[in-house]
């Protein structure tokens, strides 16, 4: 297909669109997924894919309610940020001014409600809400007490061996934070979390059916069953209702109506919320370590943020909840955002999201990603192949996690290690020694890889 030279989502793009989500959740193992893409706050495409429960057969809509974890940080902030707006706290003011339950070591007092949200707390993290969510799942062995607020709190206060560095100096996610968070917001205001986020941002948005409540989601006629995999099998599985996280991953909605909430920093505010308290809450406050596929990687007030996303700035955040996952992303460049849900934890929602996001940059497209040309490679290399004479059967396999592996096998070797990629490079690791793997095509179109003194052509 042809390089797309305007920004609009035409026929053509929204069929290869349906074509990648098909295969990528056939792949994958995803029963349901549904999208949102809306440009200058208008929805231009909207779709279910998929089964949202497994048993009855129903069907996914655009409408169809799934838990979409980390999303939920930037809801959070931006509720910090609002009541910061109504002089009710300061954002560069310390925990400690509204906690004064948080004594996790002497440098409580001096961690900023900024660095919760930009997640330099100094601290690594302690698995509360990872612990929280698999034990409702039927899968935690800890029995750590993280039943209510007060058995949190204990449980962070006695991490002070886990500080890495002091507040504002290192980047490293911290879950715990926004439940910290939450707990501000909700002796700020007098009333629980759950109501605060629906009053200050869901009611003015008619995110009417959004939710914090798993009991109130199930209650929905068009939710979406979560699933985790057991032994080879889909089991049906709940959505925490626990405090704890709520703040940091909580949030239940449907793509349409996440899709709104995305829009306000695309031209769909309509004037609902302060244009400068948007701006300040996608600007980067703080670098990544690690510098990815899209340049330099930053992080804001509960988004992340790439610097050269196809030659543009991208503002986005995946999240998951052990059965429920989802995505948000956007381009401020062409003014569209994706928003996307679905049923199980380990959905590529974020692949899915940047490529539809690519389907919009001119002079570009899908065919441009690091992970749609790796995925191509991929396809090309799983194979047998032989040497002369096949004295060597090389073999090249995908694993359960997308991994590739590199098996080697006559009378003199019998080796596994792992395939890697980095940017056009392949690559293993034999003695310590990296090893390039040159790929090439045979006089008669058969793939063959030399490594060192071999040649192998696939069979």
């Amino acid at each position: 297909m042809a390089r797309p030279d305007t920004s609009e989502l035409t026929d053509d793009k929204i069929l290869e669109l349906n074509r990648y989500i098909s295969r990528t959740m056939q792949k994958s193992g995803v029963p349901a997924l549904s999208i949102t893409i809306a440009q200058h706050g208008k929805t231009i495409f909207s779709r279910g894919y998929g089964r949202r429960d497994l048993e009855s057969g129903k069907r996914a809509t655009k409408d169809t309610l799934y838990g979409v974890g980390s999303v939920t940080k930037s809801v959070t902030s931006m509720c910090i940020l609002l009541l910061e707006k109504q002089g009710l706290l300061k954002t560069s003011a310390p925990v400690t001014d509204y906690l004064d339950d948080y004594r996790v070591d002497e440098y409580a007092g001096k961690t900023t409600l900024s660095n919760l949200m930009y997640h330099s707390s100094g601290i690594a993290s302690v698995n509360a809400a990872e612990i929280v969510l698999f034990r409702d799942l039927g899968r935690d062995t800890t029995n750590i007490p993280l039943e209510t607020m007060d058995d949190f709190m204990d449980f962070i206060n006695g991490a002070a061996s886990e500080r890495h560095s002091l507040p504002g100096k290192k980047f490293m996610y911290w879950n715990e934070g926004y439940t910290l968070l939450g707990r501000v917001i909700e002796g700020i205001t007098g009333k629980p979390y759950a109501q605060c986020v629906r009053e200050m941002l869901l009611k003015p948005l008619d995110m009417k059916r959004s939710t914090f409540s798993g009991m109130e989601a199930f209650g929905d006629s068009d939710h979406a069953t979560p699933y985790i995999r057991k032994d080879g099998e889909m089991v049906p599985a709940g959505i925490s209702d626990n405090e704890t996280v709520l703040a940091p991953g909580g949030l239940i909605t449907s793509s349409e109506e996440l899709s709104r909430y995305v829009s306000l920093w695309t031209g769909g505010n309509g004037g609902i919320f302060d244009a400068g308290l948007l701006k300040e809450s996608v600007k980067p406050r703080f670098t990544v370590d690690s510098t990815g596929p899209y340049g330099k990687s930053h992080y804001g007030y509960g988004w992340s943020i790439q610097d050269d996303f196809l030659g543009h700035r991208i503002v986005q955040h995946s999240g998951a909840v052990g059965a429920s996952s989802g995505f948000v992303g956007f381009l401020e460049d062409f003014g569209v955002s994706v928003s996307i849900g679905a049923n199980v934890s380990e959905s590529p929602n974020s692949r899915i999201g940047f490529y539809a996001l690519s389907l919009f940059v001119r002079g570009s497209g899908p065919e441009d990603l690091p992970f749609v040309k790796h995925d191509k490679l991929k396809e090309e290399l799983i194979g047998m192949y032989g040497d002369y004479r096949d004295f060597s059967f090389l073999i090249i396999k995908e694993s359960s996690t997308g991994n590739l592996t590199f098996e080697l096998r006559s009378d003199e070797y019998n080796i596994s290690v792992p395939v890697l990629m980095d940017g056009d490079e392949v690559f293993i690791y034999m003695d310590n020694e990296k090893m390039p793997l040159e790929i090439r095509k045979s006089k008669d179109n058969k793939v063959e890889i030399f490594l060192e003194r071999h040649r192998f052509v696939k069979k």
